[in-house]
């Protein structure tokens, strides 16, 4: 799995992008959770983010330690 996300973790204009992208839906989801009215929606909110920052380390888990 890791060779095929290599052209994107290595291509930085892409890469820069794809992190824009993550960090920009990581705010929209913390607004979200700052209005969230029940604990279900809070977990799952905090569920997404949890896995959005895991995003933004896909290019260390992807070319592995330096």
């Amino acid at each position: 799995m890791s060779n095929s996300l290599k052209p994107l973790v290595n291509d930085k204009k892409l890469y820069d992008a794809f992190t824009e992208h993550i960090e920009n839906t990581i705010r929209l989801t913390q607004r979200s959770l700052e209005q969230a009215h029940t604990l279900v929606d809070v977990h799952r909110l905090q569920g997404s983010i949890h896995t959005l920052r895991r995003l933004l380390k896909l290019r260390e888990e992807v070319n592995g330690p330096s």
